[in-house]
């Protein structure tokens, strides 16, 4: 424990001490309290009272000071008498606090407010009794000044709470220029928002002022004055209030209540509650009241609770004051050391100093909560932040009617009193009453709300806002619809039956409808819905600056309201008032989407065009290449061509064929590699394929669907925009004129202002038929209609492009300083809390399209123009298949024929096994002969069909070779013929010894090669099958070349031949087939039958 502590507590305990058991050799500190008070009749005996504070004071609180308090009248009330009170009172003497009584608040010049502001430049603690100082525009730092007085703020505090004893809600306020009408007006703002910011408030409890009303006075004129009040209580539509608080003078109260008499203002609907300067004084003990103020009113009067006197309240708070002030020293004792309880200063200085403990002084005053407990007569006290003592005592008069001798006047009675009261260890103010008279002579209070009010609403269709119905059958209006009248229009609407006044009656939907709906029931009023006369937003003339439209009809006062989607812009906001915006908006652009349809190469998107390359070009040939070569070096392959194709079918094109039936999943029948690195292979493609299957096939889904074409506008600054005639034909694109949008275009954008008017469009349904029609390209407008616009459209085939563009927000607007706006307000941002809104919003904006549509694509049923990629590529197919064919036969008639000289070895049979085929057909023969050998037929049908094919291939073949023998033999007799004839040089010979000479030739190459005798009753002739050399037939008769076919004839096993009995006279032809070989018998008596 430091040795500061201890010493501070040994100097309180020998102080209190010394308090308990004064000692008269100790030395007190002497202290002096200045009370200033403007001389008067009624409070002359100051310097007794004071004298008689003194003493009590230095009974009551004893210590280490001496306490005076000084008394001093102002007879002349100037700043020369002040000053003169500085120099020779305050300065020289001990004197630390200075305190100021006005009793006289309506002189011109205030003594008070310049001895406060010589207190405040010098650091002096200043208390002040002064009704006009409200402190309620004063912050509580810059402060050295505690006020006892009761003041406007106390008043209003003390209106609130009368307001909210009997639920008077809401409620305005007026005041007049010649009183402190901003403490009024700012002590009942901060009063209302207090009670509202109370989380225990519901809506039906929280306060809404109306209206504030400030009637200028300053004219002389009692005519004019009536005639400025009539105006401003009819400018603010106070007949639809019925609660009025009043802050104003006495006379002015007068005039005030008779304009209001004559407006209907005072009848028992209307409650009145006024402060003390309105009252006046009251004098006379019969506390007349004036004929102007209607029965029934309340007011407040800061003397006479309690029979208490102007003069016994003057006591009170001084004896408060100066007991506050003792408490504070004392308080301050302990630390005494640390401060400069009186500061040293003098007029003969040329400067003088700041007393900053001053400050400290004045802190432990207005720290004091409670001196009763010295002085039961003094009141609690108890000081806000800014110095204002919170429990002062106000009393509340009501005026009544009293008759005397047959004479009935009005008088003011005391009805009531606001006064603190403790409550659970705390003290707070209440209200008292009892005996009240109401407006009216009722016998209960007003309810303070009209039951029913009316207004005139103003609109103007605007999509989903406002829509415009026709009348149902029944001559009425729908669920969500609301009666409204609509300026008549001889072609729309014809012999309307419900014409009246150049309208029809219509309903009206929407969002603003609803949601007047929902105002209508919260502030209880009835409605006149209609369409304003010129159809238009409104903007001003640019030569007059007159408005038209929706602003003139509110600013004229012809509607009470405007409900619709009006932007809330600077221009018109200078003009009307708006709510707080109830949905937010801004400038947008929609186009039209032109009908799209899926890219030719849509099927190729999933991958880009080097990833195709990579796997259509590069992977799939070197896997296949890679595969045949592995195939071809494996020993259990091709082993290096060792293995005969015959035994294994494999070449570098099939490699190629079971490397895309693999990456497409196709069935095919495709040959296998057999070895081991060539089937491992495989296996790695055909994970490739899958991985590769997988992400396209996933991925292809996602660009077959359409894509929208249309113009991709950055926003309001895009380029096309500012320079449309980069375009050919120019880029076209409008608005709405007369609106906000047109607007802003032409105070920001002059050219495209310019440009656009010869395009422009009465309303935002034309503009949209235009913009489908492709009469213009793009449409600028509100963002909110134009999304309302893309979700109904049927075919989906709107879209917003862009940034917005001057975001502001939809309002309610009402008259310039309408009442309506607070309870407009109240129940917007109630709406907002609890969701409503966003309810209507989507309910009413969102669209079909909303649901469905995205940023630049769209999904929809695809039909065969979103297919045309597929259909590309099978035509592609075909024309390409086509292309094959012709080269096929090109090849097969030009090019097999010079491919056969150059491939000796084979190597084309490795490259393709059909290529190598069609250049080898003895391969061809031997393959056929293998697959009759493996694949014999078992089947006796299949058998039966097999040897007529047989019979007729051998037959064939017969014939053929015969044919072949003829012209070998024709060709070698014309060869002996020519040799001949150059030999002996004879002439040429005929046919009949042509002939001759061949038979010759013929007889000698049988003796040759059948040595067989001539009466041998068969010759032989070898015929083998499948060699090189030509089956040679005997010709013996050139004159019987043909063979018959009917000699012939193969058994069911096709293993013995068949004797054919021929008839005697045709030629008898025996053939016989054995072992594969065919044996021909040939008649020997008839040397010209013979088999050619």
């Amino acid at each position: 424990m430091n040795i500061h502590y201890l010493c501070n507590i040994f100097t309180t305990t020998v102080l209190f001490i010394l308090g308990l058991f004064p000692v008269t050799s100790y030395s007190l500190i002497d202290v002096e309290f200045l009370v200033i008070v403007p001389y008067s009749r009624q409070y002359n005996k100051l310097p007794q009272k004071v004298t008689k504070e003194s003493f009590l004071l230095g009974k009551n609180i004893r210590g280490i000071y001496d306490f005076r308090v000084v008394g001093k009248f102002l007879h002349n009330e100037n700043p020369d008498e002040i000053l003169k009170i500085f120099c020779e009172d305050i300065f020289p003497k001990k004197i630390n606090t200075v305190m100021f009584l006005n009793i006289n608040p309506d002189k011109g010049f205030s003594a008070g407010d310049y001895v406060m502001s010589l207190t405040q430049d010098l650091g002096y603690p200043f208390i002040s009794w002064d009704p006009d100082l409200s402190l309620a525009l004063q912050e509580a730092k810059n402060t050295h000044i505690l006020q006892m007085a009761p003041t406007i703020s106390h008043e209003s505090n003390a209106m609130v709470n009368l307001l909210l004893r009997y639920n008077w809600t809401s409620f305005t306020i007026i005041s007049t220029t010649s009183v402190q009408y901003l403490d009024f007006f700012n002590s009942i703002e901060v009063l209302v928002k207090e009670h509202n910011e109370n989380g225990h408030i519901t809506r039906l409890s929280r306060l809404q002022l109306l209206s504030k009303i400030l009637i200028d006075t300053s004219s002389h004129d009692e005519a004019k004055m009536k005639v400025n009040m009539k105006r401003d209580l009819v400018n603010h539509n106070v007949k639809e209030n019925r609660v009025f608080l009043l802050h104003s003078s006495s006379a002015e109260a007068k005039n005030l209540f008779d304009c209001a008499t004559e407006l209907g203002l005072t009848t028992k609907e209307y409650m009145w509650i006024i402060s003390s300067s309105s009252i006046g004084n009251i004098v006379s003990r019969a506390r007349r009241a004036a004929p102007s103020y209607p029965l029934g009113l309340l007011g407040f009067k800061h003397y006479g609770v309690d029979g208490q006197t102007l003069e016994s309240v003057l006591d009170i708070a001084l004896k408060t004051s100066i007991y506050v002030w003792g408490m504070a020293l004392k308080n301050m004792a302990p630390y005494i050391k640390n401060y400069t309880i009186t500061p040293k200063m003098s007029c003969n200085q040329s400067h003088l100093n700041f007393w900053n403990d001053g400050l400290a002084l004045f802190r432990h005053m207005k720290n004091i909560r409670n001196v009763s407990f010295i002085n039961k007569d003094i009141p609690p006290v108890r000081f806000n932040p800014i110095g204002l003592n919170q429990f002062i005592k106000l009393v509340i008069y009501n005026t009544q009617s009293k008759t005397t001798n047959l004479r009935t006047e009005k008088v003011w009675r005391q009805v009531g009193n606001w006064v603190p009261r403790q409550s659970g260890g705390r003290t707070e103010m209440d209200i008292e009453m009892n005996d009240i008279t109401w407006p009216g002579d009722s016998k209960s209070p007003p309810k303070g709300k009209p039951d029913r009010r009316h207004f005139r609403i103003v609109t103007l269709k605007e999509e989903p806002y406002v829509k415009y119905r026709k009348l149902n059958s029944e001559r009425k209006c729908g669920h969500h619809e609301v009666p409204c009248r609509l300026v008549y229009n001889p072609i729309q609407h014809g012999n309307d039956s419900t014409l009246a006044n150049d309208t029809v009656l219509r309903c009206c939907a929407g969002l603003c409808v609803d949601l007047l709906k929902i105002l209508s029931t919260e502030m209880k009023f009835d409605y006149d819905f209609y369409e304003v006369p010129d159809q238009t937003w409104g903007l001003p003339d640019q030569v007059t600056g007159e408005w038209n439209g929706l602003i003139r009809e509110v600013k004229d006062r012809k509607a009470d309201m405007v409900l619709t989607s009006l932007k809330i812009t600077p221009a018109r906001n200078a003009h009307i008032d708006f709510s707080i915006p109830f949905l937010e908006t801004g400038i947008t652009i929609i186009v039209s989407i032109r009908k799209g349809a899926i890219s030719p190469t849509a099927f190729l998107e999933p991958y880009d065009y080097p990833s195709w390359c990579l796997i259509l070009v590069f992977s799939v040939h070197a896997t296949g290449a890679s595969i045949f070569i592995y195939e071809w070096l494996s020993p259990s392959g091709l082993n290096r061509g060792r293995t005969s194709l015959r035994d294994h079918k494999f070449s570098l094109f099939r490699s190629f064929w079971l490397i895309w039936s693999m990456l497409f999943g196709a069935s095919v029948s495709t040959d296998n590699p057999r070895g081991v690195a060539s089937r491992f292979m495989t296996n790695v493609w055909a994970l490739f394929a899958l991985v590769f299957l997988a992400s396209y096939t996933a991925n292809l889904a996602a660009f077959m669907i359409t894509k929208d074409e249309y113009y991709k506008l950055s926003g309001i600054t895009d380029w096309r925009l500012r320079n449309p005639y980069s375009l050919k034909p120019p880029f076209k694109f409008a608005t709405v004129p007369n609106g906000s949008t047109e607007e802003n275009l032409r105070q920001n954008h002059k050219q495209m202002f310019t440009y656009m008017k010869t395009y422009n469009k009465p309303t935002v349904a034309e503009g949209i038929e235009s913009l489908k029609a492709q009469k213009i390209d793009a449409f600028i407008y509100d963002a909110t209609p134009l999304e309302y616009q893309v979700g109904i459209d049927k075919d989906c085939n709107l879209i917003t492009v862009g940034e917005r563009y001057a975001m502001t927000g939809y309002g309610v607007g009402v008259p310039k300083g309408s009442d309506l706006m607070a309870e407009i307000n109240e129940i917007i941002l109630e709406l907002q809390e609890n969701g409503e809104l966003e309810r209507l919003r989507k309910f009413w904006l969102a669209g079909a399209c909303h649901r469905k549509q995205k940023r630049g694509q769209h999904s929809q049923n695809i039909g065969i123009l979103n297919f045309t990629s597929a259909f590309i590529l099978l035509a592609g197919g075909m024309l390409l298949g086509s292309l094959l064919l012709l080269l096929e036969h090109i090849y097969f008639k030009f090019g097999r024929s010079c491919l056969r000289r150059y491939d000796k070895s084979g190597c084309c049979a490795l490259i393709s096994l059909s290529m190598g085929k069609s250049l080898n057909f003895e391969q061809s023969v031997r393959e056929a002969l293998d697959i009759h050998r493996k694949h014999k037929c078992k089947n006796a049908v299949c058998e039966l069909q097999i040897w007529k094919t047989k019979h007729e291939l051998d037959l064939s073949l017969l014939q053929v070779q015969k044919l072949q023998d003829q012209l070998r033999a024709v060709s070698a007799v014309k060869v002996a013929c020519r040799e001949n004839h150059k030999l002996n040089g004879a002439p040429a010979l005929s046919l009949n010894r042509h002939v001759q000479i061949h038979n010759d030739i013929e007889n000698k190459v049988k003796e040759e090669h059948y040595p067989c005798s001539s009466n041998e009753a068969f010759k032989q002739r070898h015929i083998r099958h499948g060699s090189d050399e030509s089956v040679k037939v005997q010709l013996t008769n050139i004159e019987n070349p043909r063979w018959n076919r009917r000699s012939l004839k193969r058994s069911s096993s096709y293993t013995n031949a068949v004797m054919i009995d021929l008839p005697e006279n045709s030629q008898s032809q025996i053939a016989k087939y054995d072992n594969g070989h065919y044996y021909v018998r040939l008649p020997t008596q008839n040397p010209d039958d013979s088999i050619t």
